[in-house]
C-alpha cells in the first residue's frame, strides 16, 4: 500500500464418537507411485490422487460430452529433491519421466503435472517445501495441491493446452479444479478425507497461500497467480464446480490482479507503509476511505460522515472485553488497539528457500501494511451500514458485507500509483495481504469475530466486492 503523495504479490468402517455417528477414512492407497519412500508425506500424496481420481472418474463425464477420464499414462513419481539440488541429477527409475528427463533440477521444490508424458512428480524431501506445508498445514493441504495437479491433467484431455492460453489462464482453471474437490471433500465424499471441517479447509487455504507468486519482475513472469488470484480461483471452483472450471467462458470470467511493480518509482517506495503512518488520525488511509465513502453516497443521494480512528485498549462499545478493534456508530469512530494494529500488521506467512540447497524455512509474523488497512476498511463498511442504511452492525450479515464493501475499496484503489484522487494505492502485494487478514485477522475476537462465518466465506465475499462492485453487496 503505497500513500500517493509517494511515486509509488475404499470402503470405510462406521465409528461412534460422543454419540454422533461419523465415517472413518479408508485404508491407505494401493495405487503404484515410481520412486515410493512409503514415507508419510508419500502416502498423503497417494491418498489424495486416489480420491481426486475416484472424484474425476464420477465428474469427467459432465464436461467431456460422455468421455470417461483415463487414468495417466505416464504414471506417478515420487522424488528426493533433496538429492536432486546436491548432485543436479534424477537416479533410479524416476529419471525416465519426461519433464525430469528434459530437466532434472525443475523439480526441486516443486510438483507437475508433465505434458510430455502425462505424468505427474512431486519433491518429497523432508526439508523441502511440499513436506514443510505439509507438516504446518495438514494433510488437506497436500491434497489441495494434488487437486491441482490432476487439474491440469483435465485441462490437458480438453485439450485446453492447445489453445495457446497464458499460463496464468491454466494455472487458474487447475486452482479451480482444486476448489471443486475441495468442495466434495467439504461434504466427506473422498474415501481418505472423511474429517474435513471448513475450519481445517481454512488452515489448508492458508498453506495454499504460501504457495503464491512472488512479485514478478515483468509482465512475462507472471505465471500462478498472487493469492488473491489463486484463492479466488479456488473459491470459483468450490461454489461453482467442475461445469464451471471447464466451461466455455471460465477464461472471460476471471480476473487476474497480479503484476510487476509499475516503475522505478513504485518499487522504490516499497510495499509497506511504517505502521505508524496508517494509524495515525490524519492518515492517508483514513483520508481516502473517506473521500471513497463521499464520493459513493452521493450517488445515492445521500450523506456520508467522515470516520475518525482512535486509539484504545478496548472498544468502548463493543459486546465483549475481547474487542480491541472495532466500530463504534455513537461517535463514527473506529477504536483501535496499538498491540492489535502491530500483530495485525505483522501477520502475513511467507516462505524463504536456500536456493543450493533447495530447504526452506516458513515464515510468520512479516509485514504487510494492507493486512491492517482492510480491518480499516471493514471498520468503514460497518459505519456505511449504519450511516447511509440504518442497519444492524451485529451478526453475519454485517461483517460479510462490511467484507464485500472492502472487496469494492479496494478494487478502486488498485490502480497505477499516483492516480488522480486517490490518497493511497496498492502495492503488488496488497491483495494478498488482504487476502491473508481474510483468511485469519478479521475473525479474531480482538477484531471483528468470525459472527459465524469461515474464513472462506469472507474470502468470497471480498472477492465478491471487488469483482462486482458496491452494488453486489
Amino acid at each position: 500500500m503505497a500513500a500517493a503523495s509517494a511515486s509509488l504479490l475404499l470402503g470405510a468402517c462406521s465409528t461412534v464418537v460422543d454419540g454422533h455417528p461419523a465415517v472413518a477414512n479408508a485404508p491407505d492407497a494401493a495405487i503404484k507411485v515410481i520412486g515410493d519412500s512409503g514415507s508419510p508425506f508419500d502416502t498423503t500424496v497417494k491418498n489424495a490422487i486416489s480420491d481426486i481420481v475416484d472424484f474425476w472418474t464420477a465428474q469427467y463425464p459432465k464436461i467431456s460430452g460422455g468421455d470417461i477420464f483415463e487414468p495417466l499414462k505416464g504414471g506417478l513419481y515420487s522424488v528426493d529433491g533433496l538429492k536432486v539440488a546436491e548432485t543436479k541429477r534424477v537416479d533410479g527409475p524416476a529419471s525416465s519421466e519426461a519433464c525430469i528427463a528434459k530437466n532434472p533440477t525443475f523439480i526441486v521444490d516443486n510438483g507437475a503435472f508433465c505434458l510430455l508424458d502425462d505424468s505427474i512428480a512431486w519433491d518429497r524431501a523432508p526439508t523441502h517445501l511440499f513436506a514443510q506445508l505439509a507438516h504446518k498445514y495438514g494433510p488437506l493441504m497436500v491434497a489441495l495441491i494434488f487437486a491441482h495437479e490432476v487439474g491440469h491433467a483435465i485441462s490437458y484431455r480438453l485439450g485446453v493446452f492447445d489453445q495457446d492460453r497464458p499460463t496464468i489462464d491454466t494455472e487458474s482453471q487447475a486452482d479451480c479444479a482444486a476448489g471443486a474437490w475441495a468442495a466434495s471433500a467439504l461434504k466427506g465424499e473422498p474415501a481418505h478425507f472423511r474429517d474435513v471441517t471448513p475450519a481445517k479447509l481454512d488452515d489448508a487455504l492458508e498453506g495454499f497461500l504460501d504457495g503464491r507468486d512472488g512479485t514478478p519482475d515483468t509482465p512475462q513472469d507472471i505465471s500462478h497467480g498472487n493469492g488473491f488470484d489463486r484463492l479466488s480461483a479456488v473459491a470459483d471452483g468450490i461454489d461453482k464446480g467442475v461445469t464451471y472450471c471447464f466451461s466455455d467462458g471460465y477464461f472471460k470470467s476471471r480476473t487476474y490482479t497480479e503484476r510487476p511493480f509499475s516503475s522505478e518509482a513504485e518499487y522504490g517506495a516499497g510495499d509497506n507503509q511504517p505502521i505508524a503512518d496508517i494509524v495515525s488520525s490524519n492518515s492517508s488511509l483514513v483520508a481516502d476511505l473517506n473521500r471513497f465513502w463521499t464520493a459513493k453516497a452521493k450517488i445515492i443521494h445521500k450523506t456520508f460522515t467522515p470516520v475518525k480512528i482512535a486509539e484504545a485498549s478496548h472498544s468502548h462499545c463493543a459486546a465483549t472485553g475481547a474487542t480491541q478493534f472495532g466500530y463504534c456508530p455513537d461517535d463514527n469512530t473506529v477504536y483501535f488497539s496499538r498491540a492489535f494494529a502491530e500483530a495485525a500488521y505483522n501477520s502475513l506467512p511467507d516462505v524463504s528457500g536456500d536456493p543450493r540447497t533447495g530447504n526452506v524455512t516458513l515464515l510468520q509474523d512479516q509485514p504487510g501494511d494492507f493486512a491492517l488497512g482492510v480491518l480499516f476498511s471493514i471498520g468503514w463498511g460497518m459505519a456505511v451500514r449504519h450511516q447511509l442504511f440504518d442497519r444492524a452492525l451485529d451478526g453475519k450479515d454485517a461483517l460479510i458485507s462490511a467484507v464485500c464493501y472492502t472487496g469494492s475499496y479496494a478494487k478502486d484503489v488498485n490502480v497505477a500509483a499516483g492516480a488522480s484522487g486517490k490518497q493511497i494505492t496498492l502495492s503488488p502485494s496488497d491483495l494478498d495481504e488482504a487476502t491473508s487478514s481474510m483468511l485469519d485477522q478479521v475473525g479474531r475476537p480482538e477484531a471483528f469475530s468470525a459472527r459465524g462465518t469461515t474464513g472462506l466465506d469472507r474470502i468470497q465475499a471480498f472477492v465478491k466486492g471487488y469483482r462486482g462492485g458496491l452494488s453486489t453487496c
